[in-house]
């Protein structure tokens, strides 16, 4: 039983392809069982993402952070309103009572100048020229402190 080297050459090419052969098996195998990974690990992420998310130790306090900040957001639009209906009202009263004391100032004026009207209104009407309400012009003579006396005589 004396092997020859090309019998020896054929023995080492067969255990080449044997291993080769094997290697390509486990090969396959682990690939295999890296697909079987990836998939089971993607619909566990599937099925746990909802929880995560809930209970994430992130979200919870940014929605309250986003809460707090929405609802001081209205308020301060509420006291806003609030606070300008205050001022367009007290600015109105105010117009108002202005408003009022004009008038009045003006009938004040107003009745100050009926007292003087007929008398300023004598003083351009010449002695004997007409009458104004039930005087006679002749019995007017002057002016005293801005309003128009009667004669003494």
């Amino acid at each position: 039983m004396i092997e020859t080297m090309a019998e020896r050459g054929h023995g080492k090419q067969r255990r080449a392809a044997a291993v080769a052969a094997a290697l390509l098996a486990l090969a396959g195998l682990l690939v295999l069982l890296a697909g079987l990974t990836l998939f089971g690990s993607l619909v566990g992420l599937t099925a746990a993402a909802p929880p995560l998310l809930l209970l994430s130790p992130v979200l919870v306090p940014a929605a309250t952070l986003a809460w707090v900040v929405a609802t001081g957001a209205v308020a301060s639009a509420v006291l806003a309103l609030g606070a300008l209906s205050i001022l367009s009202r007290l600015l109105g009263d105010c117009c108002d009572h202005h408003k009022q004391q004009a008038k009045q100032r003006i009938g004040e004026l107003a009745a100050v100048a009926g007292n003087r009207t007929p008398h300023a209104a004598l003083a351009v009407v010449s002695p004997g020229q007409g009458l104004t309400d039930h005087k006679k012009a002749k019995d007017y003579q002057h002016y005293v402190a801005g309003r128009m006396v009667q004669d003494d005589a």
